[in-house]
């Protein structure tokens, strides 16, 4: 599998939260799951590629990332985490929408 395939995938989970979120305003949690799931592989997939050198980074990088390889999708899942919080607030604190 090509990194444009893997591209696509994300990018299309992205516009899934994105209608999900604001134009359909429901969240189904398998839908939820999904997303984390493809984030998750994404990540791996690419750092894995980034390891055996299939893509090219600076060494100084490419050891960060693989020290630190749980920070971008714990900061990726949880910017959409706190989306999902501020969209529901009013859920979430009991007021009203």
């Amino acid at each position: 599998m090509c990194i444009r395939d893997r591209l696509f995938g994300v990018g299309f989970v992205t516009w899934l939260q994105y209608e999900s979120l604001y134009v359909i305003g429901s969240l189904c949690l398998w839908c939820c799951l999904a997303w984390v799931a493809t984030i998750v592989m994404f990540w791996y997939v690419t750092l894995q590629n980034i390891r055996h050198g299939f893509i090219p980074v600076p060494d100084r990088l490419k050891r960060g990332l693989l020290e630190f390889h749980w920070v971008v999708p714990v900061l990726w899942i949880g910017v959409i985490g706190m989306l999902i919080l501020t969209k529901w607030w009013w859920f979430w604190t009991g007021g009203t929408a």
